[in-house]
């Protein structure tokens, strides 16, 4: 029974064990220097199923495995062993008799349950760190699978696995690995096995205790039947995984080398870190485990926040709130329904107008505007001006623009009265969005994702600088940043005052001085000091590219704007305004397109 292993026979017979429960997982057996453990772990993203065996492995070196495989008459313990880790790891997704969704955590839906909730509580008990978090969740899933697994086989080959990490161990378990034992011996072992591994327990009462409250707590007592029922109930995951690792990180004060049969990282045991982590956050780049991975996946963020916010649940623990909120305004202007398409070649497009006259807002569309010429109305005041007519000719031109305004300045409003309602639907969700997701303001964060949207599919987004300009009790700046350095700005937009509606003149002027460049702002009322700031206002204005989005009643600072010759686009329901602003920055810059042929 010390006979060297011969890899290539046990992954065959690993895979056909594996193809028998009817699982997709390919199986790789790969021999390893530097380990005196077995480890395994299966992915599952694509279900692979990776053992790392050491050189010279052999659990029958021990007296007390020996003895056990001797007296239950285990030909050969080593495959013994390898055979009932392989349920394992198929367990965490689907063994062959299984009902759906009898798999922990199965998908990414349940790895994102069962993580925040333990996640959350390490955070509460101010011992959080990513490798803790990622092996308390798993331990706390290898519980629960094991139960289930047990019904495929009696777990003889597991129960030597567990007492080999204790001999490892200098003969005595950590206390979070004796909790760990103790709770699986609870739920599925035989007298055999349970006097198998309590020669590595300590027996000291704070391990007890925690073992005691989980049982008790979770409610791990009754017939196995009852017990899979309650386990495996999804609906109850975030109260059963909060209700173990409440308990079980009490016992995080002290490292667990041991390792764990394998929940999708390779089984790696847990090490205190020199300093706990008071964020609680996760970060996909430094994540071992792919299903984890997954679940921090961007794409997956964005529908996640999505889905919680329609679902009433919070943000999870492990990410920040400002990403959170990022991630969900991305994916709701990717879904407003005007498109802002990059042009396409051979469009028909109006060029060389024959004559000029003045500019009426009632009639005539934002993007007929000719930027860079005045007229003067009927009363002598300055105004924009609009062709009478025009010559049509088919422009060829490149999908990619190449001559635009490459600075974006936006001015919002975050005064008190931006927290109400967009409309008579009420301020709408909270639970994501703190200011409501009907509010005005979050249609004005929307306009600020969707024109960043309508930038990037007319190719010019990654080009651009952007700058921020927020004005409520105080006015502040972010100043200009480049695409890639955006998130000081986005931040800025998730940290409203909410306080008075005043304009300091002086950060307007010096942070919107650029001749030519875009600029946009978004209002819905009146500015208390705006007969103070309009000069400097209209001086700042007066050679760029500039738009007013009025929500609500005209002010006197729309009548002033208006008299100047500006665009003021009026909104009365503020969910309108995403959809106005990205179909006019698409007219705007396909436009500037026409001057590339």
């Amino acid at each position: 029974m010390t006979e060297n292993l011969n890899h290539r026979d046990l992954e065959a017979h690993l895979q056909k064990l594996v193809q028998a429960q009817c699982s997709p997982s390919k199986v790789s057996v790969i021999p390893m220097a530097g380990s005196s453990s077995i480890s395994a772990g299966i992915n599952l993203t694509d279900f692979r199923i990776e053992y790392k065996i050491p050189e010279g492995w052999n659990p029958m070196q021990y007296e007390r495995i020996r003895n056990f495989a001797d007296r239950l008459k285990i030909t050969d313990p080593k495959r013994k062993i390898c055979s009932d880790v392989a349920f394992h790891e198929v367990g965490h997704h689907r063994l062959k008799n299984d009902a759906d969704g009898l798999g922990v955590p199965e998908d990414v839906a349940g790895k994102e349950i069962t993580l925040d909730a333990v996640a959350a509580v390490m955070l509460q008990a101010g011992r959080f760190s990513r490798g803790g978090a990622i092996y308390l969740e798993n331990a706390i899933s290898d519980i629960i699978n094991n139960l289930n697994c047990s019904q495929y086989t009696k777990f003889n080959g597991l129960s030597m696995f567990l007492a080999e990490q204790g001999e490892i161990n200098e003969q005595q378990f950590s206390p979070l690995y004796e909790a760990f034992v103790k709770l699986n011996q609870h739920l599925w072992g035989t007298p055999r096995q349970k006097n198998l591994v309590r020669h590595y327990y300590t027996d000291k009462t704070e391990i007890d205790d925690v073992v005691n409250a989980c049982v008790r707590e979770v409610g791990l007592d009754g017939d196995k039947k009852q017990l899979l029922s309650k386990l495996f109930d999804k609906t109850q995951w975030k109260d059963i995984f909060t209700t173990f690792a409440r308990h079980l990180v009490t016992l995080m004060d002290q490292s667990a080398p041991e390792y764990l049969p394998g929940s999708g990282c390779g089984g790696k045991g847990y090490e205190v870190p020199e300093k706990f982590d008071p964020k609680g956050k996760f970060d996909s780049d430094d994540c071992n485990d792919p299903l984890a991975k997954r679940v921090l996946d961007k794409g997956n963020l964005k529908k996640m926040m999505q889905r919680r916010n329609r679902e009433g649940m919070k943000v999870p623990t492990f990410i920040e709130n400002w990403q959170a909120l990022d991630y969900f305004y991305q994916a709701e202007a990717a879904e407003i329904i005007i498109r802002a398409d990059a042009p396409q070649k051979g469009q028909r497009m109006p060029i060389a107008p024959i004559q000029a006259r003045s500019f009426d807002p009632d009639k005539d569309p934002l993007e007929s505007i000719l930027f860079g010429r005045i007229l003067l109305d009927a009363n002598g005041k300055p105004c924009f001006a609009v062709p009478q007519s025009y010559v049509e000719h088919e422009a060829r031109y490149k999908k990619s623009i190449t001559s635009y305004p490459d600075l974006v300045i936006a001015v919002l409003d975050t005064s008190g009265s931006m927290a109400e309602a967009a409309n008579s639907k009420g301020v709408g969700r909270t639970n994501i969005v703190p200011w409501g997701d009907n509010s005005k303001y979050h249609y004005a964060l929307l306009t600020n994702y969707g024109v960043e949207k309508a930038l990037h599919k007319l190719g010019v987004a990654l080009k651009m600088r952007y700058n921020l300009i927020t004005f409520s009790s105080t006015t502040e700046a972010t100043g200009e940043k480049t695409y890639d350095n955006r998130a000081a700005l986005k931040r800025k937009l998730f940290e409203p005052s909410f306080g008075g509606t005043s304009l300091d003149a002086a950060v307007l002027a010096k942070n919107a001085s650029q001749a030519g460049s875009v600029l946009m702002t978004i209002s819905d009322g009146e500015i208390s000091n705006w007969h103070k700031v309009k000069d400097t206002f209209k001086n700042a204005i007066a050679d760029k590219f500039y738009v007013h989005f009025q929500i609500g009643k005209d002010t006197s600072t729309t009548a002033d704007l208006e008299s100047w010759g500006a665009a003021v686009v009026r909104i009365s329901d503020a969910s309108d305004l995403p959809r106005r602003a990205i179909d006019i920055t698409k007219k705007f810059y396909t436009k500037c397109a026409g001057d590339v042929r």
